[in-house]
């Protein structure tokens, strides 16, 4: 059975094959969340990128997939992180040999991308704005001469 060393718990877990390792995270009392991501995630689906993992020793891990990396990076139009090479979503990761994991991995503020989205937000609710004013102006012009 594989053995899911805990680096920052100092503690082993032992698990069948192909168990889901947040969920051994979880069952075994350590909780893969930081702060209100503890109440605000979700919930194992892969989707919020909060339940990170630094992978330091598991050969039998699974590559990145694209599926896993859009959380981790962040998908959100306002933020970008910068997230190092081992870090992995806990959700994502069967368990099928023996792994070395260090919980709340550091995780950086992604600054040059995030000034991008945030300049890309503003031009597209800009013209989004012009081109909804427009609409309404057409509208009401068109309401007007029935």
């Amino acid at each position: 059975m594989p053995v899911i060393t805990l680096l920052n718990e100092g503690r082993t877990v032992e698990v069948s094959e192909g168990t889901n390792l947040r969920k051994a995270l979880l069952k075994a009392k350590v909780n893969p969340y930081l702060g209100k991501d503890r109440f605000l995630n979700c919930r194992g689906l892969g989707l919020c990128g909060t339940c990170r993992v630094e992978i330091v020793d598991g050969k039998g891990v699974p590559p990145l997939t694209d599926r896993e990396a859009a959380p981790l990076i962040g998908l959100s139009p306002f933020y970008a992180r910068k997230i190092p090479q081992n870090v992995r979503l806990s959700c994502r990761i069967d368990v099928m040999s023996d792994i070395a994991v260090t919980t709340f991995p550091k995780v950086e503020m992604d600054w040059e991308k995030t000034k991008e989205r945030l300049i890309l937000t503003a031009i597209w609710g800009f013209f989004g704005g012009i081109t909804l004013l427009v609409a309404i102006v057409l509208l009401l012009d068109m309401v007007k001469k029935l």
